[in-house]
């Protein structure tokens, strides 16, 4: 979807109910990337100042594009990320470009690590409520969730929803967590962080409230 396409669909669905309030932007990519993301908020923010913004980032362009979402009216981020280690995080992300380079293995992971750590602490120093969803992998990451809600309070961050892994592309290979497995990464999660405990599977494509929803 352009900006153009989106900003209509916003105007037309807002025409059709008032009270939405909320607009998502997501992926597929990194938004924060994008210049079409903040062609679309501006294009947004132009038709009401009562909306509210929700990105989702991986985090890592965060600290540098702060002040540019703060102007726009974003008040609320959600942060995908999964690991403190960069060693799991050199599995869990086959490349990253920062600085202009594309860097891969553990110096990529800790470079993306400190990056998402402090774009989390930038944006919660200027008044944003970030949620941080954590993607629980049982054999890469199941014994990290302390460890990376520990760094999540300290950055700031105000929520944690650590969610299974649904198999797929580099993690076809990787079995989701069980129920038992989800519920201890919570429970030792807690100790640091609160942690949100109801996350329905969301989708990009659909308006209204969740549980009535309907796709575009």
């Amino acid at each position: 979807m352009t900006p153009t396409q989106a900003i209509k669909v916003t105007r037309d669905e807002l025409g059709k109910d008032p009270n939405l309030r909320i607009v998502a932007i997501s992926g597929p990519g990194e938004p924060l990337a994008c210049p079409q993301t903040f062609k679309t908020l501006q294009g947004i923010r132009a038709l009401s100042a009562n909306i509210d913004f929700c990105l989702s980032t991986n985090g890592v362009l965060l600290e540098e594009k702060t002040k540019q979402l703060i102007e726009l009216g974003a008040r609320t981020i959600s942060v995908t990320m999964s690991t403190v280690s960069p060693e799991t995080a050199s599995q869990i992300y086959e490349w990253a470009m920062i600085d202009g380079k594309r860097l891969t293995g553990p110096e990529m992971g800790e470079k993306v690590i400190d990056a998402q750590l402090r774009g989390i602490s930038s944006a919660t120093k200027s008044g944003v409520f970030v949620k941080v969803n954590s993607i629980l992998i049982p054999e890469m990451n199941g014994e990290q969730m302390e460890n990376l809600a520990r760094a999540l309070r300290d950055a700031g961050a105000r929520l944690q929803n650590i969610v299974p892994l649904i198999p797929f592309d580099n993690m076809v290979n990787e079995r989701p967590p069980t129920q038992n497995e989800l519920q201890d990464a919570r429970n030792r999660a807690s100790r640091f962080m609160e942690q949100f405990y109801h996350c329905r599977q969301c989708r990009s494509d659909v308006v209204g409230i969740p549980g009535a929803d309907r796709i575009l």
